[in-house]
């Protein structure tokens, strides 16, 4: 009984000391992004003692022995990091997320960003959630170097046009490959839900695009969409959207109503002088004789003002007496035809994984209704993906999508913006063109219903294009499912085996009605019906060997690929309207037009890739694929592309060791070759021919000549590239150069009238034409990029980046071997110069425009059969227009001899520069400070010329119908003419100084056809800035979470095109790629509030 005390004493001593010698650790673990607690961290002692997990405030409390001094501490989806023990300490974990920000997806994979050889521009998930867009490429803009985007946010549902480092083609085959999760994507990008998107890899230069061989040409965009990431857990998010759609591009400045009748009045009394001297031998004389009656000459007798159309002027002054009536409020077309839209937008998206399976769940619905009438867009989209991994050496998956929309597509089309159905043609109306019907006080008439009756009656000559937006249709709709499978096979020694099957289906209905109430169908009423199906097959088998020697890493890859793809059309065109409000084609008598065609396309492809690397420093890549396309004949079917690059992270290098400040530094080359068969029809090397029936009788109309030696337009690339980090990665840049060589390009080439004919049904044998490949084109030029962390730190993060692209388009091969001024195509030149007449200035005597003649203008130049230059009969041809010029008093010198004119009919035009801009590019700034996130983004671009057709517009007169004009029409030549008299030569001398080269033509209505005519006067500097994004978020405090039990709420506002500013207020910089205007949709201000639950 002693004995056993004494040992129970001995042992509470023992563990009285043991308790004696441990001691309590406290401590927090928080987010190092947003200094936020993360609840139920792990926090282990390393050695001994017992672990903890945190609280709901980040804290816990451990006891460890005194000679425990350190622990591990771990947390879902966050860095593990092994910490000193000290007391009130705290641990920053990082996201292990950003470790993904080092894995690029490229063709047929991923790399390391270290092992790139090419040039790949990544975009994630970050910025395009950020946008509030309908199409994910949207997002392109400004976060890309060497990608233009044109018009990103134009109708609703619309996909933006872009362009990777220039123009590779003279057709408008120039469009990049899209591919989704590693299969080529034949839907509209815009199908494609952004929040489904988990990055974006744009593939520029052949290195990274040769094994897309046959379609890599113009670049390729790889779209990754979600996966689940967190094993052990589900996550589902809830993210809402609810904003406005505005005009985001400001109006011309033009003339309001009573500024528009006097300038008028004045123009036409300068014409009448013009075009009836002994009429009207004087300014006084002309506006006495002709202001009693303007209302009924130009406002088709429609008079807006409280006077009788013949007093509203005072005819001794050409000056207004009369006020507009009250009742005229409905002058501003734009009210009639436009609105501010409304956007909303919900997703939610779930995702779990265990060690063996992972799966990624989406739904989402899209709703925009644009600032114009008829443009409405609503999407709805699904997708599953999920992995399975049952053994060790065999994984599986699926990836299934799809979307339906319904979209209003307006009526503006793109192809016809001169047609009256237009609405953005009310941008050129007069200001005196009301569009409700008025009685004769100016009161608006209204039907029995007590709805508005439209004003079809004067200036809108029997038409109203705001009524017929309300009475016509254009519904489409578009139903897109998209499947792949795939199977993988591990097996030893390094290799893997996977079989993948995709199959994409699309069907596209449109319904197109015109009235007959108004406008062109008024009694009969027309319908077009459009229906299109769509289908692909793509079958990819692919294997791939990597190993580990040492310091030495090789894998490779080998595959084989079918691809088809067929559609069929049919499209019936009717009218004669039974019934009211019936859209069917039975509710129409007559049918005027049908169609029905049927396209198909294969190609087979066999390629591999093998990357090389030593020690993780130097890296190498060899790229080959082979493709056979349908679209040529057997003898051209088949075509090689390939690649080879390098890359050497000198930061790596011993010598660059004690050079603290530089982080990372690697150099990159690669050079290699792509094609591009989209340029050729899908039937290049047949005959082939339209069988059409008119009236009783069916015939064969050709379609297309053959061109049985077409082959693959080939394009080889240059590309070198420094990148690095300095300075404790605070610094970040990248210089780039590249050479881009297209050759082989694909050119309608004229016959002789004995070779055929090609043209459709509608011209019958129009257009004497076969295409061959004749052409090549560079594009070349540098691309830099630069970011740099203001501040960095746990509390503060403040960023700011930059990148410029300066690339330069050039024709370097045309057929025939020589320049083809007629359509406008210059060897040396770019593929968009502006060809044109050239504005000398205004007269200072007459207020006429003058225009060089230009003796040595392209126009003139002539080559005989053997392609050299016919100089003498160019000569012959100059004489006889100098003849002409002088004959009928339009032949004009300045001291130095310089030929002028006052008629471009005797005038030659010539290169007036690029559409081109010299350098694009984006600059933006992030800011982070306690869960609270703010960035913008702004675009620009610098140099080219845009011909501005808007605004030379707006600056014509017209002898008897009525248009808008532009503020600037005021500050127009306003002097007495005075005739200039030819000399015995029949040369009319005017000095230089005479002429002001920034001046106004006088107004005139006769005059303004040559005053006004298409010239070097209405080019624009291209250049602009646009705040094309701004975005701030806040995210609630994790406490609050934890309160409600959830993991994070975000809440936002985005704006997108904030503002656009140009050279010329009212002009789009991005309305195209060559430097052109139109009478089309401009960009859109998206304001969007923005709330994400993350659950």
């Amino acid at each position: 009984m002693k004995k056993l005390f004494m040992i129970m004493v001995t042992l509470m001593c023992v563990s009285w000391a043991a308790v004696a010698q441990n001691h309590t650790i406290r401590g927090q673990v928080v987010d190092a992004a947003n200094n936020e607690p993360l609840i139920g961290a792990t926090v282990m002692p390393i050695g001994g003692g017992q672990g903890a997990a945190t609280d709901v405030d980040g804290n816990f409390a451990i006891s460890v022995p005194a000679n425990v001094k350190s622990a591990k501490v771990s947390y879902v989806g966050y860095k593990e990091q092994t910490v000193a023990l000290h007391n009130n300490m705290k641990v920053r974990l990082e996201s292990s997320d950003t470790n993904l920000d080092d894995l690029v997806v490229v063709a047929y994979g991923t790399a390391n960003k270290e092992s790139l050889t090419g040039s790949v521009a990544v975009v994630g998930a970050g910025e395009i959630e950020d946008r509030p867009i309908s199409s994910v490429t949207a997002a392109l803009e400004g976060n890309a170097p060497g990608v233009q985007v044109n018009n990103s946010t134009g109708t609703p549902g619309s996909s933006p046009s872009i362009r990777i480092r220039g123009f590779n083609s003279f057709t408008s085959a120039q469009s990049p490959l899209y591919v989704v999760d590693g299969i080529v994507f034949d839907g509209n990008i815009s199908d494609i839900n952004p929040n489904d998107v988990e990055s974006m890899s744009v593939l520029k230069d052949a290195a990274s695009c040769a094994l897309y061989g046959n379609r890599g040409a113009n670049g390729v965009i790889l779209i990754t969409t979600r996966r689940a990431k967190s094993q052990g857990k589900v996550d589902v998010t809830l993210q809402v959207r609810q904003g406005i759609y505005e005009r985001g591009l400001s109006f011309y400045d033009t003339l309001n109503a009573d500024q528009w009748m006097e300038t008028t009045l004045d123009a036409w009394a300068n014409g009448s002088m013009t075009n009836a001297p002994v009429a009207y031998p004087d300014h006084a004389t002309a506006i006495s004789k002709l202001a009693g009656n303007f209302v009924n000459t130009f406002m088709q007798g429609e008079n807006i003002y409280d006077k009788p159309a013949n007093e509203v002027f005072d005819p001794a002054t050409g000056k207004l007496v009369a006020s507009v009536l009250p009742g005229y409020t409905d002058l501003n077309w734009w009210d009639a035809i436009s609105r501010t839209g409304y956007r909303q937008e919900y997703n939610v998206n779930a995702t779990g994984a265990t060690e063996k399976f992972n799966v990624f769940a989406s739904v989402g619905y899209l709703d925009e209704q644009g600032y114009m009438l008829q443009t409405d867009f609503e999407r709805f989209n699904g997708r599953v993906s999920a992995d399975y991994n049952p053994v060790s050496y065999f994984r599986m998956g699926v990836n299934m999508a799809a979307s339906y929309s319904k979209s209003e597509a307006g009526s503006a089309d793109p192809d016809e913006l001169g047609a009256t159905t237009n609405p953005f043609l009310t941008d050129f109306y007069a200001p005196v063109q009301p569009y409700y019907a008025h009685g004769e006080d100016g009161e608006i008439l209204y039907n029995a219903d007590g709805s508005h009756i439209w004003n079809t009656t004067g200036l809108n000559k029997g038409d109203n294009v705001a009524w017929m937006m309300r009475l016509n249709r254009s519904d489409w709709t578009n139903l897109n499912v998209n499947g792949s499978i795939y199977a993988t096979a591990i097996l030893p020694y390094g290799f893997e085996a996977t079989v993948r099957g995709n199959m994409m289906r699309y069907k596209i209905g449109g319904i197109e009605y015109s009235n007959n109430e108004v406008g062109a169908q008024k009694g009969s009423g027309g319908l077009d019906l459009t229906n299109q199906s769509a289908n692909s097959h793509t079958f990819m088998q692919t294997i791939t060997w990597n190993h580990e020697y040492g310091l030495n890493h090789i894998d490779v890859l080998l595959d084989h690929e079918n691809y088809e793809f067929s559609s069929d059309e049919t499209f019936l065109r009717k009218s004669g309207q039974l019934l009211p409000d019936n859209y069917y084609a039975s509710n129409f008598q007559e049918n005027d037009f049908s169609s029905q065609g049927r396209t198909m396309i294969r190609t087979e492809s066999y390629l591999g890739r093998v990357r090389y690397n030593y020690d993780q420093r130097y890296f190498g890549e060899l790229s080959f694929r082979r493709d056979g396309t349908s679209r040529f004949d057997k003898d051209n079917r088949w075509g090689s592309f390939w690649s080879v690059g390098a890359s050497w992270i000198i930061s790596k290098e011993k010598f660059m060791h004690n050079l603290n400040w530089v982080n990372y530094l690697k150099l990159r080359a690669a050079y290699g070759s792509v094609g591009n068969d989209a340029a050729a029809g899908a039937y290049s090397y047949f005959s082939t021919y339209f069988q059409s029936t008119y009236g009783k009788l069916g015939t064969l109309v050709p379609a297309g000549l053959a061109a049985p030696g077409l082959r693959w337009e080939s394009t080889k690339t240059l590309d070198i590239a420094l990148e690095g980090s300095l300075f404790n990665d605070r610094f970040s840049f990248s210089i780039g150069y590249f050479d881009k060589r297209n050759a082989d390009l694909l050119y309608n080439v004229t016959l002789p009238a004995s070779g055929g004919s090609v043209g459709g049904p509608v011209s019958f044998g129009s257009g004497l034409s076969v295409m061959r490949n004749v052409g090549t084109m560079a594009n070349y030029g540098w691309e830099l990029q630069f970011g740099v962390d203001i501040i960095r730190n746990s509390a503060l993060t403040w960023h700011f980046d930059v990148d410029a692209s300066f690339v330069k388009n050039e024709i370097v091969k045309l057929p025939y071997g020589h320049s083809m001024p007629s359509q406008g195509l210059f060897i040396g030149k770019s593929l968009y110069q502006h060809y044109t007449y050239d504005w000398a200035g205004v007269d200072t005597q007459t207020g006429n425009s003058l225009y060089y003649m230009l003796p040595d203008s392209p126009d003139l130049w002539l080559w005989n059969e053997n392609g050299d230059r016919n100089y003498e009969e160019e000569q012959k041809t100059w004489n006889d227009m100098v003849a002409s010029a002088k004959a009928s008093g339009h032949y004009f010198e300045d001291e130095n001899g310089n030929p002028m004119t006052d008629r471009t009919e005797f005038a030659y035009r010539r290169d007036m520069g690029s559409g081109l801009p010299v350098v694009y590019g984006s600059f933006g700034t992030q800011l982070s400070w306690k869960g609270i996130n703010f960035s913008m983004l702004f675009t620009y671009g610098l140099g080219g010329k845009t011909y501005n057709s808007n605004y030379q517009r707006l600056m014509m007169f017209s002898q008897s119908s009525a248009g808008a004009l532009h503020k600037d029409i005021l500050d127009a030549w306003n002097g007495t003419p005075v005739a200039r008299t030819a000399d015995a030569n029949g040369v009319k001398l005017v000095n230089s100084s005479e002429i002001d080269a920034n001046g106004i033509p006088v107004r005139n209505t006769v005059m303004s056809q040559y005053n006004d005519a298409s010239s070097s006067r209405f080019l624009i500097s291209s250049s602009y800035l646009t705040l094309k994004n701004i975005n701030i978020s806040y995210d609630l405090p994790r406490k609050w979470m934890n309160a409600i039990r959830l993991q994070g709420i975000n809440i936002g506002l985005s704006v997108d095109n904030v503002f656009i500013a140009s050279k010329q207020k009212g002009m789009n910089p991005t309305y195209g790629f060559g430097g052109g205007q139109g009478a089309y949709y401009v960009p859109s201000r998206v304001l969007s509030f923005q709330l994400t639950a993350k659950f």
